[in-house]
Order: C-alpha cells, then structure tokens, then sequence
C-alpha cells in the first residue's frame, strides 16, 4: 500500500477531534441541532486552517444514517465521505474549473435529488479563482438552490469573491490556530508515530508552521524523511534553513555599527547554510515588532516572538524612530521578493541601505558640524591659533616652543618621517588654504571603482594597513591645512592600490569637497607624507559604495568580475 502523507492519515473524523476554529464548530453545531441550516456557506481563512476539513465533517453530519448532527464514521455514508468517493458530496476545484461551462454542468446536476444522502453538499475549493462569468451563472442558483443542496465556498482570498456572492452565503473566518493547539496535535501524531524528539522541537515546527496545522504535519513529515525515528533541534535547522534568535541579533547589531563587510559576510553564510530568507526577513520583522512594543510597554507578557532580554538588546541598538524605519523597510523588501528571482541579492541590498541609514548617529553630526566650522576646539588642543570663519583672516606668528612641540609629534610614530618645514602648494584662489565648496569636481564611473575594489582585493594588507595609520593624520596638522586634515580624517580608505586611494564618507557633501580639484592639491600632499605615495584620490559616499558593492559581490556571485585590469591604465584626476 502507497505511503499515506501525516495530514491525510490524522485529519479529523468528527468535530471533537479537530484543532482550533471553536467558535466556527460550535456555531455549526447550534445549527444543526435547532435544524437551521443555511444553503450557502463561505469558509474564509489563511490556508492549512480547517476549512476543507469543516466542510467535510458538515457534510457528513448532514448525511450520517444515525441522525442530522452525528458523525459516526461506521455507517456507508460517514465511510464514503471520509473516503471522499460518495455521490452526494461533490468536491470541485475551482482553480481548474475556473469556466462558465463548467458552472453551468454543475447547475444542470443541482436539480437532480440526492442519491444516497439528505443533502447534496458541493464544495468549491478556491472559489476566489472563478471567472467572473462563472460567478454571474452561479449567482441565481447559490440564491435559491433546491432544499436538498448545500453549498460550501472555500477560499484564502475572499476579497477576490463578488460581493453578489458573498452576499448570498453565511460566511465563516478561520484564524491561525493557537500554538497550543498545534503542540498538542504534533505530540500525539508524534506518539502514534513512536516517533522521539528533542526538547525544542515541537516548538520549533510550531513556529515553523505560523498556525497551519497542515503545514506543521507536513513539515513532521518531511523531517521524519529526514532524520528517521529520532528528531533533533539542529535537523530541523538544517532542513528548512533556520536561524537562531543570537545569530539574528548579531546581524542587527552590525546593522546598527555600519559594519559593512560583516554583513556581508553574515549574509554570505546564510547562503552557505540554504538558509531560508523570505522566512528570516519575517522573522526579523517579528523581533523589531516585539521591541517596539517593549519600549512603549515595558510588558514581557506582550512579546510574541522574542525574549525580554532580546528586546532588551535591541532597544540598545536602534531608537524608536530607527526601529518604525527598519520594520517599513523590511515590509517593502518582503513586498518586492514576489518579484525577484534572487531573494538574498534583494535582502542584501536592503541590509546594506540599513546600515547606512543607522550609521548617521547624533554624535557624528555634531563633530561633523565642528569640524566643517573650522575644528577650532581640535586646533586649541593641538597649540595652534584658529582659523578664522569671518571676512578677513589673520593668523598669529607661532612661537619657537610651539615649532619644537610640532616637530616632536611629527617624530613620533609617523608612517613616513616627514621633511622638514615642507612646504604645501596653495590653490592660486584659496586665500589661506580654505577649503572650498565648490569647483570643478572629478568624476570617477561606478566601473572603475568596481575595477579598484578588484585590486584591492587581491592586495587587502595594503588597505588594512592604510585604515590602521589614519588616525597618525593628526601628526601633520598645521595651521594652513587644518580643515583639510579634518575632511580626511572624516573619511576612510575603501580602495586602494599603488596609485589610487578611494575614500568613504558617510554623507555626500565632505565626498564632494574632496573630489574638487583645487582641494585636492594639499589633499594629496598631506596622503603623500602619511604614506609616502603620489596617490590620485576620488571620494564616494555611503549610497555610492552601497551600490557598487551590492553590484561587486552580485558579479563575483556569477564569476564575472574582471580579471584583466591593468593599474596603471585607471587614471582618476
């Protein structure tokens, strides 16, 4: 005999035995006891919930030879029914029986008494799938069928209905049903099974399941498939791709620092792991939602999903503004995986927009502000006279104690020794080296910084070491280029070969004073003697980069990246 899937095997034989929907049962039951019964009914509700299987058990509480209101599976009637072969309940899919022919080949049977039972019960599985012509034919007929017929509508998608139609049924909602309820289904099809499992498991597939009792035995199938007699926690992860509640607060938290390349790393191990994204998108949404609703309550007894001590977590990472902001943009990329063929591309863009939104903190603005009005707190700190912001500048003499505390800090940990009294060129229109705001700018095609992220990768110790050292900038500040060692030092090396140097700023306006060319004069001469290299130097921001490595790892996905690049034949200025 053929293997029997666990949804077929353990679906309910009578009312008692079914899972959920009470309310639902309860009502159907009154109506047949006080012989109220309707001719038309609509059963609406997420899938996997009971609807079929109500409809059935109606069915043969309709027909059972014991009485109106029994259901005793011994008689011919229960027998056929349950076996779905009896003549009087005719089950139609209306997926692929969409037509108006095939409406009217059901009307021209409705007018023919039942053969075995009282009623005739048809059931219409997906009606949301009729034509509309189909809907008009049925319309006078689901109004006032013979006494002897029953119909019961089925649908997940009653919006898709006519409203003629709904009009004309007593309409059924079906709920998810309750963990609870499914815990206990699981247990005894687990017990009937001799099947064993870990502490956890049942949970998990509840979880797994989101209130479908098919879901959850199909996936019990599956897993039993899987492992056999005895189920394990990390069975269940490796089947269906899960994601512990740590590694997905390790990933908000990198969100939270702008820790790009640790995001994508994340990203790429799910990959690795087939886990599932469409489901750790929800899930993420799930723990957001359940710490926005902490931080307003502070009532544990509220959370779905999440622990207090992970709301707790999360509340530490993002603000509540934050949190509303994370939770529209992960609706809008579960919105858009219905339209893409490459989920973890899409949720990898998503993810890196994140992170450059969260990464404009309160503190950075502030010292940004401060350093764009002329560092002045920075310039007192180090013994050198401000820059004045007014009409006319004037700057002071510095003292000889002061020339011989510089040139101390210049000898101290410097990556090249600088020289001596090295003089920078001035722009033939920046009047005391001010930096300008505007001016003819480079512009660098997302290509070539492609073609240098390349380079770069093939040389990492290079950037590694660059990133390490910038803060040694400080040791060549003066009083002629303090706001350009401030613009530097507001940016870090993203590429960088022997000849180029990419910088990453967090927003687009210190990237654009930096790719003006008269500005790049003394940008270049203080790189030159922090690193003791000639670099050409271009600037992108946050969106820029987030784009060019979202599109940098979708070629190297498909092993497109090129291979050919000559350094010396990419010219930046």
């Amino acid at each position: 005999m053929s293997y029997l899937a666990l949804y077929r095997k353990y679906r309910s034989n009578t009312f008692d035995e079914l899972v959920g929907q009470k309310p639902v049962i309860q009502t159907l039951e009154n109506a047949l006891k006080n012989n109220k019964i309707a001719h038309a009914y609509l059963f609406s509700g997420p899938r996997g919930t009971g609807k079929t299987s109500i409809a059935r058990l109606f069915a043969k509480a309709l027909n059972c030879e014991e009485g109106i209101g029994h259901q005793c599976n011994t008689c011919e009637n229960c027998v056929q029914i349950g076996e779905g072969i009896h003549p009087d309940v005719i089950e139609i899919d209306a997926a692929s029986n969409s037509g108006v022919d095939e409406v009217r080949n059901l009307i021209d049977q409705v007018k023919y008494a039942p053969i075995k039972g009282r009623y005739k019960v048809y059931i219409i599985d997906e009606v949301h799938m009729m034509s509309n012509n189909a809907f008009n034919a049925l319309l006078k007929t689901l109004e006032e069928p013979p006494s002897y017929v029953v119909f019961i509508l089925c649908t997940t998608e009653p919006y898709k209905v006519l409203p003629t139609i709904l009009s004309r049924c007593q309409r059924y909602e079906f709920h998810k049903i309750d963990d609870s309820d499914l815990k206990t289904l699981l247990n005894r099809v687990l017990k009937e099974e001799k099947i064993t499992v870990d502490e956890g498991v049942v949970d998990l597939l509840v979880e797994i399941a989101n209130g479908g009792a098919r879901d959850a035995l199909s996936l019990l199938d599956q897993l039993i498939a899987y492992s056999g007699n005895h189920i394990a926690v990390q069975d269940i992860k490796n089947v269906f791709g899960l994601t512990s509640n740590e590694e997905k607060l390790n990933l908000l938290k990198q969100i939270s620092l702008s820790h790009v390349n640790e995001i994508l790393n994340i990203i790429n191990e799910y990959a690795n792991r087939n886990v599932d994204i469409n489901r750790l998108t929800s899930e993420l949404l799930y723990l957001l939602k359940d710490a926005l609703i902490y931080g307003k309550t502070s009532n544990a007894d509220l959370l779905e999903v999440s622990k207090e001590n992970t709301a707790k977590t999360i509340i530490s990472l993002f603000n509540t503004q934050q949190i509303n902001d994370f939770i529209d943009s992960l609706i809008q990329c579960t919105n858009e995986f219905k339209t893409t063929s490459n989920p973890r591309f899409l949720f990898e863009i998503y993810m890196l927009k994140a992170a450059e939104k969260f990464n404009q903190n309160k503190v950075h603005l502030e010292d940004k502000i401060t350093k764009e009005k002329g560092l002045t707190k920075d310039i007192e700190e180090k013994h050198i006279a401000p820059i004045a912001t007014k009409s006319e500048i004037k700057v002071e003499k510095i003292t000889e104690q002061k020339q011989e505390e510089e040139t101390q800090v210049l000898k101290n940990e410097p990556l090249v020794q600088p020289k001596p009294e090295l003089k920078i060129n001035k722009p033939h229109n920046a009047k005391f080296n001010k930096l300008l705001i505007e001016g003819d700018s480079i512009k660098v095609d997302e290509d070539t910084i492609i073609d240098l992220m390349v380079l770069t990768n093939l040389k990492r110790d290079i950037r590694k070491n660059l990133i390490a050292s910038w803060d040694k900038l400080d040791n060549f500040i003066t009083i002629e280029n303090a706001q350009y060692v401030a613009i530097l030092k507001d940016g870090k090396p993203f590429a960088v070969t022997k000849k180029h140097l990419v910088l990453l700023y967090d927003f687009k306006t210190p990237a654009t004073k930096v790719n003006i060319k008269e500005n790049q004069v003394i940008l270049k001469e203080i790189i030159k003697k922090l690193t003791g290299f000639d670099y050409q130097i271009y600037a992108i921001d946050r969106s820029e980069s987030t784009h060019a490595t979202s599109k940098f790892y979708g070629l190297q996905q498909l092993g497109t990246l090129p291979t050919d690049i000559n350094v010396d034949d990419i010219n930046l200025d």
